[in-house]
């Protein structure tokens, strides 16, 4: 019960942070840098309290954070490649980084 309730709190835990990350409006090469620290010390903060790996469950996170670094010609073969993310999801990401240029 304790591993299914760990479980479903870290998909909890990740889809909320890929929702935000989504709608973040602005964002310069350090906060995406800074997004990659903190998911790294969320995970090591984590690993304290918990017996399993957690980072697994939140790699759906790095992966979009990841996809800040493509280049623009990328992101339509990246969507189509990754369902798991929602629509608005991606269009946040898109929106985010077509900002950036």
């Amino acid at each position: 019960v304790q591993d299914r309730l760990l479980e479903y709190g870290l998909e909890i835990v990740a889809e909320t942070l890929i929702e935000g990350l989504s709608r973040v409006k602005r964002c310069g090469n350090e906060g995406r840098a800074l997004m990659s620290l903190d998911l790294q010390v969320l995970i090591n903060g984590l690993q304290h309290f918990v017996a399993v790996n957690v980072k697994p469950k939140l790699q759906m996170v790095e992966t979009f954070i990841k996809a800040y670094y493509l280049p623009e010609t990328e992101y339509v073969h990246w969507a189509r490649a990754h369902p798991e993310y929602r629509k608005n999801q991606i269009v946040g990401l898109i929106n985010l980084v077509a900002t950036m240029k």
